[in-house]
């Protein structure tokens, strides 16, 4: 039913002229669908096929058995032919014009509207000197398709696996803080992620060129602020209170050595505020020597209390596989609200055949009546 519905839709559209074939294929692009309500009468199409051919048959012969008519010529009128050859094609199309009204055409219109609840996620970035390290190692492919293990600096992993993040949450208002010695808001809660990737991209550390000059980095005060980190991100999102799930993405490789708030104490605040953090501790877990054994080079502790106080979960990305999973772990958890609704309307069309099948009725009645018919 469905297929014939189609069908016959089509073979509408066929008869329209081109213009209006062009107009019914854009509007059935933006949401609008031609079909007929109850296709089953199309067939009756096919009924009147024959009474085209059955004129078409002579009929029998007429004839009035006279001597002579030759005294009746002048009083006769001159048979027209028009209503016996027009007249059937009228009534034919007329019937067929009806029978596409019975058919119902109409228009179905589809709006679709789509209600999303997203999220509000600051992602806190650590930008100290330490992010320059090369202990992260990606499998990639080579130009023959052979895996290589690759080591890259803490930092372009970390910017590759946000980049990859923030591009699969299409419905979610992301900013961004970066920190060293001292934190900064890189980019305000947007929905404009092209704007917050082209700022990741733009992230450096300190260096020094082939002279020995030193170049200071995106933030010129080196250390790890992680606290005061937390704060930054924690104020931006306690601004809208409209939203209902908050979260702050954590990302460091250090131990907090700066600013006045300790991490716990600003983990503690965000939680009361209805925010939660995930930690990511980037980088290998080496010891920085063999006096030091008991000794991490990030803060394991204290970011699993800050994940555990506000209901997140702290991750420890060794690699690039594990940095992705652990963004892809946290993608998981943190879902993004969204209901879909389709409306569907409908435009009856039936009136259109049947004006046209009244007007061909009428044509055809009134070539009957003011031209005479042949005599027989």
């Amino acid at each position: 039913m469905n297929t014939l519905r189609r069908v016959s839709a089509l073979m509408l559209l066929a008869a329209l002229p081109l213009t209006a074939a062009e107009e019914a294929a854009a509007a059935t692009a933006e949401g609008r669908e031609f079909l007929f309500a109850a296709p089953e009468w199309l067939w009756a199409l096919l009924l009147l096929l024959p009474l085209l051919f059955l004129r078409r048959r002579a009929g029998a012969v007429a004839a009035v058995t006279h001597p002579t008519i030759r005294f009746a010529a002048d009083k006769m009128a001159r048979p027209s032919t028009l209503a016996g050859r027009i007249g059937p094609l009228l009534f034919v199309a007329a019937a067929a014009c009806l029978i596409l009204a019975l058919a119902r055409p109409q228009w179905l219109n589809r709006h679709e509207e789509q209600k999303v609840s997203g999220i509000d996620i600051m992602i806190a970035c650590d930008l100290s000197g330490s992010m320059s390290m090369q202990d992260m190692i990606f499998t990639v492919e080579d130009e023959r398709g052979r895996s290589r293990r690759v080591p890259i600096d803490r930092l372009t992993a970390a910017k590759h696996v946000i980049n990859e993040f923030i591009e699969g949450r299409p419905n979610d208002r992301i900013g961004l803080v970066g920190f060293a010695g001292k934190a900064k808001l890189c980019s305000p809660l947007t929905l404009d992620h092209g704007l917050v990737r082209h700022i990741i991209s733009q992230f450096y550390l300190a260096s020094a060129d082939r002279f020995g000059r030193e170049r200071a980095g995106y933030i010129e005060e080196d250390g790890t602020a992680i606290g005061t980190a937390i704060a930054s991100a924690a104020t931006r999102l306690n601004a809208r209170k409209e939203t209902k799930s908050k979260v702050i993405i954590l990302v460091t490789d250090g131990i907090n050595n700066r600013g006045s708030l300790a991490p716990t104490e600003a983990a503690k605040q965000a939680a009361e505020l209805g925010i939660t953090i995930f930690t990511i501790a980037i980088g290998q877990d080496e010891r920085i020597s063999r006096y030091t054994a008991d000794v991490d080079t990030f803060d394991s502790k204290t970011l699993k209390e800050i994940a555990h106080s506000t209901g997140g979960k702290y991750y420890h990305a060794s690699s690039g596989e594990k940095l992705q999973r652990a963004f892809a772990q946290i993608d998981r958890l943190e879902k993004t609200d969204a209901k879909r609704r389709v409306i569907l309307s409908y435009e009856e069309l039936f009136y259109l055949p049947l004006g046209l099948a009244a007007l061909l009725l009428a044509l055809g009645i009134g070539l009957n009546y003011t031209l005479p018919r042949p005599a027989p």
